[in-house]
C-alpha cells in the first residue's frame, strides 16, 4: 500500500492535484496553518486556499511534522 497525501506535488514545473494539504484553524490568533514539508512552490498556493477561509484569516506554513501536531494539540486544547 502506497501513502498519498492531499496536497498539490510539483510535476513538470506544475502544481498537480487539488486537494487542501493538512491543516487546522487558530480562532484565537485567525490562522490557517498549513502542513507543508516541501515549501516552494507549493506555499505559492496559499492564496487559493486562503479563498475558502474568511478574509480575515492568514495562511501560515509549517514545514515541521511535529511541529505542526503540537501547535495543532495547543490549539485544541484551548
Amino acid at each position: 500500500m502506497t501513502k498519498r497525501k492531499n496536497y498539490p506535488r510539483l510535476r513538470n514545473g506544475k502544481l498537480e492535484g487539488t486537494g487542501m494539504p493538512p491543516h487546522f484553524i487558530d480562532e484565537k490568533k485567525k490562522e490557517v496553518v498549513f502542513h507543508i514539508p516541501g515549501g516552494f512552490p507549493v506555499v505559492m498556493a496559499i492564496p487559493t486556499w486562503m479563498q475558502a477561509f474568511p478574509k480575515d484569516y492568514k495562511g501560515v506554513s509549517c514545514r515541521c511534522e511535529e511541529t505542526f501536531y503540537k501547535l495543532r494539540a495547543k490549539v485544541n486544547e484551548d
